[in-house]
């Protein structure tokens, strides 16, 4: 591991343009994973495209920006107030491979099913690389109930609220501040009714 780098007061989103040094790559085909329509698709509220084709979001209580190309899923992760700044780790980036549940291979259920269901066959060209996130209990129930009787964007804003509210502080990258989940303790304060 390399020696410690202090981090600036301020920092902003990464790209991998910009500083390819500070990101790891996981082996992922798009058609096994699309950023594009798993992150905005409803199942998690906690992700923003900042820049073209970077989404960045709260995983395992670290912020994160993900990018991708055909064949690569590219990770950089912000460690705020641990002080260095570096690639992920194999033990950070396992936290990724486990949220977007990458050891299920998409390309053979995408077969099987369309093998019995023809409308899924039909679908499943347009769509390929739509899995399930594998997400904090905690955090996909209170978002699961934000979501009666709402919309995505509405959805979002209740769960940043919440997050802005109850969560630790994580980090600020340009003019956006990051909140973890809050606690179950948290949640159970009786200030929490005021949002």
């Amino acid at each position: 591991r390399p020696p410690p780098i202090i981090m600036p007061s301020s920092m902003g989103h990464r790209t991998l343009a910009a500083v390819p040094t500070l990101w790891a790559s996981i082996p992922c085909p798009r058609s096994e994973l699309r950023l594009d329509l798993v992150l905005a698709s409803g199942q998690s509220f906690r992700w923003r495209e900042q820049s073209p084709a970077h989404w960045s979001g709260v995983l395992a209580d670290q912020v994160w920006t993900l990018t991708q190309t055909e064949e690569q899923l590219y990770c950089t992760v912000y460690r705020g107030e641990k002080g260095w700044v570096g690639r992920p780790t194999p033990e950070e980036l396992k936290a990724v491979h486990q949220y977007f549940q990458l050891d299920v291979s998409l390309a053979q259920l995408y077969h099987h099913w369309s093998s019995v269901d023809p409308h899924f066959q039909e679908v499943a060209q347009k769509f390929q690389g739509v899995r399930l996130l594998q997400q904090e209990p905690i955090e996909c129930l209170f978002s699961f109930i934000c979501s009666s009787n709402n919309n995505i964007a509405r959805i979002t804003g209740m769960v940043e609220r919440l997050c802005q509210a109850f969560g630790p502080r994580l980090i600020q990258l340009d003019d956006v501040t990051y909140h973890g989940f809050p606690s179950l303790e948290a949640l159970a304060e009786p200030s929490w009714q005021c949002i």
